[in-house]
């Protein structure tokens, strides 16, 4: 009833705009009540506006502080920078640019998950949001031009609808070295890019690249005496990543974007150690409304969990990937949420 309602209101104040508008009179009215028709219109349909581009900054840091374990570059840098340049005292000089490099299972898509759900009202089915997957969307070498025309034109038509777009690249290391190049000119430092402006863009880049030196690196700090996970900075990593991803085989093998410097951020999802993994595996009973699991049943869990480096054992090799489905297991095997 309450939509038929609003439906009506729209049409009578859209009726009553033509009217007046058509024989010159109250156009300023006109305007103001067209204004609020297209509000009225937005509360049922996704439009490009702060009702569904919500930009939850301080939800996102709250859902990463709580559901993200061992990552705290993650937590440094992430919402700082979305917020940064969603920032409405100034206007951002080009698209934010964000890579997450680790090892599969670190978190990356984990993290990716909550930007989306706190920044669209609509989360993952907002028609701002654009996931692209390497091995899927990009899967022939040989179709290299092709896949560029197609992105460039997805990307523009979208952009051009509305300035706030999110486009997703998943499995980087999946693609064709190349297509990425067709973006170089949107990620730029330009105001506008064949009439269409893409400063208010986010571009997020994710890849396993560049993770063993992540992980070898990381190892070597670890043996020193004194120096804690906590006390590393980016700058520990940042050269080791743009290296790899540049040189390593991938979408961003020798890739324009790279050289020109136009990734923003690059962000290192460290290896999870054991105390990290447990959480995941608490965090999981938790999401099945098994609050204070027993421990016979968490390191039932962790027993499936793989370790290295082979001297070490120290990371999860596979971080906190099939946890769900193990623990979900458990739950059921031993009826804990009944």
């Amino acid at each position: 009833m309450q939509f038929a309602r609003v439906v009506a209101q729209i049409l009578f104040i859209q009726c009553f705009i033509t009217t007046c508008l058509g024989f010159g009179f109250l156009a300023p009215v006109g305007v103001a009540l067209g204004g609020i028709a297209a509000s009225a219109i937005c509360r049922f349909k996704e439009c490009c506006s702060e009702h569904a581009i919500h930009a939850d900054f301080d939800g996102l840091e709250v859902a990463l502080k709580k559901h993200i374990y061992g990552q705290h570059l993650v937590l440094d840098i992430v919402t700082n920078a979305l917020r940064s340049h969603w920032d409405d005292t100034h206007e951002p000089q080009k698209a934010l640019t964000l890579s997450f490099h680790g090892w599969p299972g670190s978190g990356k898509n984990y993290v990716t998950k909550f930007i989306i759900e706190n920044m669209y009202k609509y989360g993952s089915k907002s028609k701002f949001v654009h996931h692209f997957i390497g091995r899927m969307h990009f899967p022939n070498s040989d179709k290299v031009s092709e896949y560029q025309e197609n992105l460039h034109q997805w990307i523009k038509g979208n952009t051009t609808n509305c300035g706030k777009q999110l486009f997703i690249f998943d499995e980087i290391d999946k693609m064709p070295p190349k297509i990425l190049n067709i973006i170089k000119p949107m990620i730029d430092y330009r105001d506008d890019v064949d009439g269409v402006d893409y400063r208010g863009c986010i571009f997020i880049f994710l890849s396993n690249t560049g993770a063993d030196l992540i992980n070898e690196h990381f190892l070597e700090i670890w043996k020193e005496d004194g120096v804690m996970r906590e006390d590393l900075k980016l700058e520990d990593f940042e050269p080791l990543i743009t290296k790899g991803a540049f040189n390593e085989e991938g979408g961003f093998h020798h890739s324009d974007t790279i050289k020109s410097n136009l990734i923003d951020h690059y962000v290192p999802f460290l290896p999870m150690e054991r105390r990290h993994v447990r959480l995941c595996i608490l965090d999981e009973f938790k999401q099945r409304n098994v609050t204070n699991p027993r421990e016979e049943y968490v390191n039932e869990a962790m027993a499936f969990i793989e370790w290295g480096p082979s001297r070490e054992k120290l990371f999860s090799t596979t971080g906190c990937k099939r946890i769900s489905q193990k623990v979900g297991t458990i739950v059921t095997k031993y009826k804990l949420n009944k």
